[in-house]
Order: C-alpha cells, then sequence, then structure tokens
C-alpha cells in the first residue's frame, strides 16, 4: 500500500463531509482492495488498478465487476513497500475508434528475481486489454520504495509520468558528487505512440541519457495533473517529514531533493548548492505543507455542475488525514488565490499546522485519497484507500446537494 509519511490518527474514519453545505458525497461503489488510480472509458465505466492484487477493475453503471479485466505480475510483498500497480491514463487511438489505456506497475520478471518500473500501452477492446505494448523501463532498485508511477496526459498528447528518487543519492537528486543520471527522481515527457522523447524536452540536446526528462530532484509524486486552460504540468510531492508540495512544473523543472523540501527561504540552501544541469531551474513550491501529511492525487476540476467557483480549479487529498483540499488559481495560473476573508496568514503559501490547514480543507472523512478525476458526468469522482479496514477502497462522487 501507499505509506504515509507520519502516522494517521487513530480512528475509524465516517463518511465524508464538506465545508460548502452546498456539496455531498455519494457512494458509487465499494470492495475495492487497496486501489491505486482509476480512469474512465466512458459515462458509464471506468477502469481501477489494486496495487498489490495487479489487478485491474471494471467498475460498470456502479456496479463492481466480479472479474477483473486483466491481471498483471507485480511484486507486492510487504518489503516491496510502495511497488505495485500504480498508474493508468486513457486515449482514444487516432486511427479507429479503440482506445489506448496506459498502465504504470512494478512488473516482476519472471525467471529472473529482479523487478522493473515499466509504462506498457494496452488496447481496449471488447471488454479486454489487450495488445500489450511496454513503452518505458525504468528501475526499480535500490528501493524498494519511492516508485512513483502516476501517469498524466497533455494537451499535445504527450505522455508525462513520474518516478521517485528509488532512495538513489545521486546527480538528480541534487548530489554534486554522485553518480550521473540513473532514472529516478525525474518526470519523464514521452510519445504515447513509442516512448520516444517528447519534441522540446529541455536536456535532449545536453545528454541523451536524459533525452526524456521534463524535471529531476523529485523525492516521491503520487499526483500528475495538467491545467485544461494553459496545458502546464501540475505535481505533488512528498517530504521526508517537514514538508509536501504542490508544484507548478515547468520545462527543465529542479524540485530541490535532496537538498531541500519545502521553500528555499525556510531552509539553509541556496541555487548553488544544487546540481544545476544546463537547461534546467528551481522554483520553489506553489503551496507546501508543514509537517508533511502524505500528500497524494491531485486533479483540475473541469466542470461547473458543483459550482462555478469550482471550474478549472485545483483538487488534492492525502493518505494520513482522509482531507480533500481545494485551491483556486490565480488570474495567471500561476499560483494560488486565497482571497481578502482568509483568517490566517498565507503569505507564506505554507499550511503550517491545523488552524491553517483547515483553511484549504474543503472535505473530511474520506480515509486516505489516491486518485481523484472529473467524470464525463461532469462530477468529481475520488477514490480512497483505507488503512484503518486493511487497505478496502471506495470511489465517490461528489455532487451539488
Amino acid at each position: 500500500m501507499i505509506l504515509p509519511l507520519v502516522q494517521p490518527s487513530n480512528f475509524l474514519y465516517a463518511e465524508p463531509t464538506f465545508r460548502d453545505s452546498n456539496l455531498k458525497a455519494e457512494l458509487v461503489t465499494q470492495g475495492l482492495n487497496s486501489p491505486t488510480s482509476m480512469a474512465f472509458l466512458d459515462k458509464s465505466n471506468i477502469l481501477v488498478l489494486e496495487k498489490n492484487s495487479g489487478n485491474v477493475l471494471l467498475v460498470s453503471n456502479g456496479v463492481l465487476q466480479k472479474h477483473p479485466i486483466l491481471k498483471v505480475h507485480v511484486d507486492h510483498t510487504t518489503l516491496a513497500c510502495c511497488r505495485g500497480l500504480l498508474g493508468i491514463a486513457i486515449t482514444n487511438n487516432n486511427s479507429t475508434d479503440l482506445q489506448n489505456v496506459f498502465l504504470y506497475y512494478s512488473e516482476l520478471l519472471d525467471g529472473k528475481n529482479s523487478v522493473r518500473n515499466r509504462l506498457y500501452r494496452y488496447t481496449w477492446s471488447d471488454e479486454s486489454l489487450i495488445n500489450p505494448v511496454l513503452i518505458l523501463d525504468l528501475p526499480a532498485t535500490p528501493g524498494p520504495n519511492h516508485p512513483g508511477g502516476k501517469i498524466a496526459i497533455g494537451l499535445n498528447k504527450y505522455l508525462f509520468t513520474v518516478i521517485g528518487d528509488l532512495n538513489n543519492r545521486g546527480k538528480l537528486q541534487n548530489i554534486k558528487n554522485g553518480p550521473g543520471p540513473t532514472d529516478s527522481s525525474v518526470i519523464l515527457r514521452i510519445n504515447a505512440t513509442d516512448g520516444s522523447p517528447a519534441k522540446g524536452n529541455p536536456f535532449a540536446e545536453f545528454d541523451s541519457k536524459m533525452s526524456k526528462y521534463y524535471g529531476y530532484g523529485v523525492r516521491n509524486s503520487f499526483g500528475l495533473a495538467v491545467d485544461p486552460v494553459t496545458g502546464a504540468l501540475w505535481d505533488t510531492e512528498n517530504g521526508e517529514k517537514d514538508f509536501d508540495e504542490i508544484n507548478l512544473v515547468k520545462s527543465g523543472f529542479n524540485s530541490g531533493w535532496k537538498q531541500l523540501m519545502g521553500p528555499m527561504s525556510q531552509s539553509q540552501v541556496s541555487i548553488s548548492d544544487l546540481v544545476n544541469y544546463p537547461g534546467s531551474h528551481y522554483s520553489d513550491p506553489i503551496f507546501s505543507f508543514a509537517p508533511s501529511l502524505g500528500i497524494t492525487a491531485m486533479g483540475f476540476f473541469n466542470s461547473t455542475k458543483v459550482g462555478n467557483k469550482y471550474n478549472n480549479n485545483i483538487f488534492a487529498g492525502d493518505i494520513s488525514h482522509g482531507n480533500l483540499y481545494f485551491f483556486t488559481l490565480n488570474t495567471n495560473r500561476t499560483g494560488f488565490s486565497f482571497g481578502e476573508n482568509t483568517e490566517l496568514d498565507m503569505l507564506d503559501s505554507v499550511a503550517n499546522g491545523a488552524k491553517e490547514l483547515s483553511e484549504v480543507t474543503l472535505g473530511t472523512g474520506f480515509a486516505g485519497i489516491t486518485d481523484i478525476v472529473t467524470g464525463p458526468d461532469g462530477f468529481l469522482y475520488v477514490l480512497t484507500f483505507d488503512q484503518e479496514a486493511h487497505g478496502q477502497g471506495k470511489i465517490y462522487r461528489i455532487i451539488h446537494s
């Protein structure tokens, strides 16, 4: 399962409640086992991933189907920590009516006693996932934690994915005397057809080993999202203990790990302490949580169905508190606006402790949140993961009450 960065409170989660009395959570389905990600095939059908079983499940008209659509061979032992079936994205095939389904998982290789984090493209046909094509082959060691795994599709159809540091200590982790690129701590941007580097990637001319990289210096991430208005990429990043982050990820982004998490002004680190590859740039998080709380999924809500104020703004969740967070973007969509009525000091863009955390908390009682997506019906869907109930999961639909 996705492990918390801090121990969760010792309580059973109630049904979700909201600060906005106009919102209500409807249960779509339950009985999921350690779910990590979900994606809509159409308005009636959702594919859901189970981390440990390697099962891709189908929820059809709110009913969890008895048999998995696909079962893949994943590393899921206790020692494997965060490894498993982790990320999904779906696009239409440009040449046919079929859909491409992308899966990221920690594949246990038969007969080799080894594991790789791999991204496959499948074809959805006749309620089956067929014709797997390996398009990205990434390491899983030393690990075993921090494999990343979320997937996002850009407005230009390029595919983004992220892998954490895998406990490496190299230049991609901002260790100046460490080894060179090892495909860890990076956000990758590739062509969805064959996994080749996307045109214009920032480090392609500097080092062919880095040709697929869009950014680096990432400790681990359970959230990637593309702004539906600007096409910009955003991520969540898990800190070790002091900070979690929400970042605007521009081309060449260096997130700063392992030298720092959170704003640089609240550390003893300077830009010169980082590994600054040609074409790279460091930027502070847009928002940070202190202390870290296991920030997970994020998503832009691309709908007005539950109120205009939520349209094209960001929702995020965590694994430890069961909170659903909401952020309004500023006019140029490069940061957050907290409004004139904010009671607490958010000028530092850090939620320091419970009071300031409550300022950005919209909903509570979700258990751990592992995915957030806009459904074809225009409502917000939230995938949950309850550690107090041995990883049992549910899908909720957030509607206007």
